[in-house]
């Protein structure tokens, strides 16, 4: 009987083994609880993700708001808050701006993470801050979708969130008066940014995010603000973020305007703008700007390109004054740019150098009275020898139907612009002292566009190894989604290996700070990434085959620019 009892047990079990699994119900919509309540996201099952779109961290600032710093969220909700769609847009202008749904109100953020990430797991985040010139841009661009960076660290074992984080632009964001500075309202796009960085820290643990392991990350002006956010308040970084990412642009190169610039910089556009719309005999100009309609204030801000100003808060002296005091945040640093920077369409002097006398009125013209010894060595350093020329590597080509002496003028631009504060930055955060140094890489871009042109940034001959020329690789997109998009990487199995290098470089480096992270890609050898710190070295991204250089490359043109960043133009 026993034995009948063991046999009736034993094929109980093999058929409930045969029998289907039970299919667990579909998981609810991923939500997160912060300060202010909350808040409902999307589930993304294909990519096994959560995504939390247009998080607000800041009031919207509108009406008696606008032209005015952000101000904190200042209430709370009961129940769940909607979060499964992103916020609009800052408002723009030019290309970057095309295809964006932009309002006044956009004071927003978008979280990506694996799926089903809560408090406790405390993955390291990676927050975006876009580029566009301080003109243009959005968290909604889809060239800058992070899902892929967060798919790449799962299937790493390095799980990463990402934020992207919205910021006012152009003359909502920039504005620069005398009437502005007393009202304490400068570097309003920079503040945007900060009191975003303030909610991640504060906040990012309910979404899965470890608030002390946060990189922030930039190209182009988002490099430049990154940069800013390292010499702002004297260094004092909050202990907002452990590291920065800068690509193609750095705190360094051409000053900022000063305060005691503002009557002959930015000072004029303020009162075009406050004559074009009708402000100019108010007594009070700024509060009469805060009332005029959002179209008439709009197509009064469109001509203008605005940028930062030293406003003696965010910023209170040069940069290049900050580091050489010391007045730096001790952070993690990878900072990089593209070989041919220079040849961008909204860089390079194309049509109007063609000889000498042309080129020394244009570097007479990038600074504040420049001394003619000054313009002397840098014809010097920049010869017209075309084989010395941007787009580098080209010989004796001159594209002369940009100028006979078009290549010298890019590289001009191109060096003072990116290359020389790339180059000074790493320099100065390797050389700090051993008890307050931290990681620091370096790398060139060296790949040019699949079809030799980039959409906004340089759509006629030459382009090469452009600016923004590397953005594509970073966020290595999925080519079904982005074969129609300018953000595509191109059809070439090569450059689809360089994008998962990179990718998973930056990827690594968010994680645990340092980018290497793989011996071999498809069987190729990966060289290793050393730290800056160990004799100066730049990893350089090619397709053809990635490796490692000592930091030579264009010293002398460099280094010179270092001695005279305070004598040049914004």
């Amino acid at each position: 009987m026993a034995k009948l009892l063991l046999v009736v047990r034993l094929l109980a079990l093999i058929a409930a083994a045969a029998l289907p699994q039970t299919v667990e119900s579909a998981p609810g919509p991923p939500t997160a609880s912060v300060q202010n309540g909350t808040f409902t996201g999307l589930h993304l099952p294909q990519l096994n993700q959560d995504l939390f779109l247009g998080v607000p961290f800041a009031r919207p600032p509108v009406g008696d708001l606008r032209l005015r710093h952000p101000q904190s969220l200042n209430h709370s909700w009961e129940g769940d808050r909607d979060a499964t769609r992103r916020g609009n847009s800052c408002v723009g202008y030019a290309g970057f701006a095309k295809g964006l749904n932009m309002s006044e109100d956009c004071l927003t953020l978008d979280i990506a993470r694996p799926a089903q990430a809560g408090p406790g797991d405390d993955f390291p985040v990676l927050v975006w801050i876009y580029g566009g010139g301080f003109t243009a841009g959005g968290s909604a661009d889809s060239r800058y979708n992070t899902s892929y960076l967060v798919k790449a660290s799962v299937a790493m074992n390095k799980p990463i969130l990402t934020v992207s984080i919205n910021y006012r632009v152009g003359g909502w964001g920039f504005l620069a008066s005398q009437e502005m500075h007393e009202d304490g309202a400068s570097n309003i796009g920079l503040f945007d940014q900060r009191l975003a960085l303030r909610w991640v820290k504060e906040n990012i643990k309910a979404f899965g995010g470890d608030p002390d392991k946060i990189t922030i990350a930039g190209e182009s002006a988002g490099a430049f603000s990154a940069g800013y956010h390292l010499v702002s308040f004297d260094g004092n970084n909050e202990n907002l973020f452990r590291a920065a990412i800068l690509q193609s642009g750095t705190a360094l190169g051409p000053s900022v305007n000063s305060v005691e610039q503002l009557p002959t910089s930015f000072q004029p556009i303020y009162d075009n703008v406050t004559e074009t719309v009708g402000c100019s005999t108010a007594a009070d100009t700024l509060a009469c700007l805060r009332q005029v309609p959002f179209e008439a204030l709009n197509d009064a801000f469109a001509p203008f390109v605005l940028t930062p100003i030293l406003d003696g808060k965010f910023l209170s002296r040069l940069p290049s004054k900050s580091f050489a005091q010391g007045l730096v945040a001790d952070v993690a640093v990878l900072a990089g740019s593209t070989t041919d920077e220079g040849t961008a369409t909204f860089f390079g002097p194309r049509g109007t150098l063609h000889n000498d006398s042309d080129m020394r009125g244009f570097i007479e013209s990038m600074g504040n009275g420049l001394e003619r010894g000054t313009v002397d060595k840098l014809l010097e350093l920049y010869p017209d020898d075309p084989s010395q020329g941007c787009p580098f590597g080209t010989g004796e080509m001159r594209f002369e139907q940009h100028g006979l002496q078009y290549k010298r003028g890019a590289a001009i631009v191109g060096d003072s612009v990116i290359h020389a504060g790339r180059r000074a930055t790493t320099e100065y955060f390797a050389s700090r002292p051993h008890h307050r140094r931290k990681p620091v890489f370096s790398y060139r871009f060296d790949e040019r566009p699949w079809n030799g042109v980039l959409e906004l940034i340089a759509t006629e001959t030459p382009v090469f190894s452009t600016h923004y020329s590397d953005v594509c690789f970073f966020f290595n997109i999925d080519p079904a989604v982005s074969q129609n998009d300018t953000n595509w990487i191109g059809p070439y199995p090569d450059y689809h290996e360089l994008a998962d290098l990179m990718s998973g470089s930056w990827v690594s480096f968010v994680h645990g700070l340092d980018p290497n992270h793989q011996p071999a890609i498809n069987e190729k050898q990966i060289p290793l990434w050393p730290d800056y710190s160990l004799g100066g070295h730049n990893f350089v991204f090619r397709a053809s085959g990635s490796h490692v250089e000592r930091d030579h490359w264009r010293v002398s043109q460099l280094s010179f620019w270092g001695t005279i960043w305070e004598a040049l133009k914004t």
